[in-house]
């Protein structure tokens, strides 16, 4: 699992002088019209009180990331970058009402700094205390090959809207950056009252909770350990004898006392090409004879002979691969060559990639079903993305036909999303049937704060979230904030019982940790008693 795929974009921030010099290529105004040009409008923006907040989850680490970008929003000298938490709100408030007749704010795109363009702006009016809304201008998004462009959203009426203040609302899933915001009207003239719009109202919908092993969607997943498998070498080759202790908690005589994990997701280690051949024989190596699901078939039969569990089948879930957009060359399908930039038949690539999905069910499901695996349950499929990339070309019908896909099989389709993700918060409309939230605090080491766990509890609590168990070392320092993570979860509502948990542990630290004395053994221990839900270190 690419857990450096937060650092990668959100620690990492573009290059302003980039941003700022090479954005030739604008689009026209998003959605609805374009600015007023009427030429007796007067420039308001000066006149208001500005200010710009977070309206989704504060996080102290992408808001330090933000400090580097603090260009004036209301200025096109520099670009005033947003990171994640959810939307942005930038409101310019007056001392007496104003004739409002245009707004317009310019947004910047680079793909491969991670900058992508809100999927809309909201424009909204304030009125005697009440908010109204001129509704959302969606992004254009423009399917072009150039990488840096620039769009502006805006909204503009002749008769104009009177109002004391004016709001937009600004969606942020990665990075977004804006300039140029603009207001312009009258302080004299008197246009319509912003009532005549509709009303703004607050959200009705409770928290969802987090996602529980009981719950419909869940599929029953209590604790599911990620497999990486594939490639590698003996990191990504699991025997027998290494899923034993992760299938029942092993004390350091060897005995065998209760069960530990009781789903494992397997997914192809880092280096296994998504392409026909690539794919081939990650299948081919994960249906090989004494290793990986038939080395779990055969763990699961011992284990339950020592656990006097006759009948007990652990719970699968397999991947499935996220074909991007571009010039990629996946190979050969019925004797078609498949190619997954776009054409004039099929601009977004779109039959493409639905193709070598449909491809790559058909050839997971079939050597599944010839496996017949007495102690395995497939219970679901994983995709295999962590995050929604919503302006590139038709990603979200690509991932709902992927949904599709799952469904026509009777399985549902998970996802684990790394913090901040874009999409996380339309994970359901996206297509996926449950979603496990990845914290991303034990990556931050010693510096990491534990808001981020409480931080990623209350998005989980919000959204219907399980949450992922992180473990990336083992030695004292490692173990300290695999603690403080551990039992921050406790505290937050998400100890044993209480949530649905995946567990990424980089490739076979438990393992590793298992085997070991000491110190080092300790992870391992650690994670048995949290399953256990008998506290850190609890007697095992």
């Amino acid at each position: 699992m690419a857990l450096c795929a937060l650092a990668a974009v959100s620690l990492d921030p573009p290059d302003i002088a980039l941003a700022a010099a090479g954005t030739g290529n604008a689009t026209g105004a998003a959605g609805f019209g374009s600015a007023n040009t009427n030429t007796n409008m007067t420039d308001l923006t000066p006149q208001g009180a500005l200010s710009i907040a977070v309206s989704g989850v504060p996080d102290s680490t992408f808001a330090q990331e933000e400090k580097t970008y603090q260009g004036d929003v209301t200025q096109t000298s520099a670009w005033r970058g947003f990171s994640h938490q959810g939307s942005r709100t930038i409101t310019l408030a007056f001392k007496s009402p104003v004739d409002v007749q245009s707004i317009q704010i310019q947004a910047l795109q680079n793909f491969s700094l991670g900058v992508y363009f809100p999927s809309y702006v909201e424009f909204q009016f304030e009125q005697n205390g009440q908010w109204y809304t001129a509704g959302q201008r969606p992004s254009a998004v423009p399917q072009s090959d150039q990488n840096v462009m620039t769009q502006t959203f805006a909204w503009s009426s002749a008769a104009g809207i009177e109002a004391s203040a004016v709001r937009l609302v600004i969606p942020v899933d990665v990075w977004v950056f804006v300039h140029g915001f603009d207001v312009q009207g009258s302080t004299t003239a008197h246009g319509l009252a912003a009532s005549t719009l509709a009303k703004v109202t607050a959200a009705s919908g409770k928290p969802l909770g987090p996602l529980l092993p009981s719950a419909s969607n869940a599929a029953g997943i209590r604790n599911m350990l990620l497999v990486q498998t594939g490639a590698n070498g003996s990191q990504g080759a699991w025997s027998v004898q290494d899923f034993e202790p992760m299938l029942a908690y092993v004390t350091e005589s060897g005995q065998m006392t209760k069960p530990l994990f009781d789903t494992m997701l397997f997914l192809p280690y880092g280096s296994v090409n998504d392409t026909e051949q690539g794919l081939s024989n990650y299948l081919q190596d994960l249906f090989a004879s004494g290793k990986q699901l038939r080395a779990l078939n055969e763990a699961v039969g011992i284990v339950n002979q020592t656990l006097h569990r006759p009948g007990y089948q652990e719970k699968v879930v397999l991947s499935l691969p996220y074909f991007a957009y571009g010039n990629i060359d996946f190979g050969d399908i019925g004797g078609k060559d498949v190619q997954f930039g776009g054409t004039s038949g099929d601009p977004n690539g779109l039959r493409s990639r639905e193709a070598a999905e449909t491809w790559y069910v058909n050839q997971l499901l079939t050597d599944w079903k010839k496996a017949d695996f007495k102690h395995l349950k497939l219970v679901g499929l994983y995709w295999d993305e962590e995050q929604y990339r919503q302006t590139m070309p038709g990603e979200a019908q690509y991932i709902q036909y992927a949904s599709s896909l799952a469904k026509a099989n009777a399985l549902p389709l998970f996802w684990i999303p790394y913090y901040g993700a874009g999409g996380i918060w339309h994970w359901q409309s996206l297509g996926f049937t449950a979603a496990w939230i990845q914290p991303n605090y034990v990556e931050q080491g010693q510096q990491a704060d534990l808001a981020r766990m409480t931080n990623a509890t209350e998005t989980a609590s919000e959204l219907g979230l399980g949450v992922e168990v992180e473990l990336t070392g083992i030695d004292a320092a490692h173990q300290a904030v695999y603690d403080s993570s551990l039992a921050q979860l406790s505290a937050d509502g998400y100890g044993t019982n209480q949530a649905s948990h995946a567990y990424y542990d980089g490739s076979k630290l438990l393992l590793t940790s298992e085997r070991s004395h000491g110190s080092e053994r300790i992870a391992y221990d650690t994670t048995a008693s949290f399953i256990a839900g008998v506290g850190i270190h609890g007697g095992s």
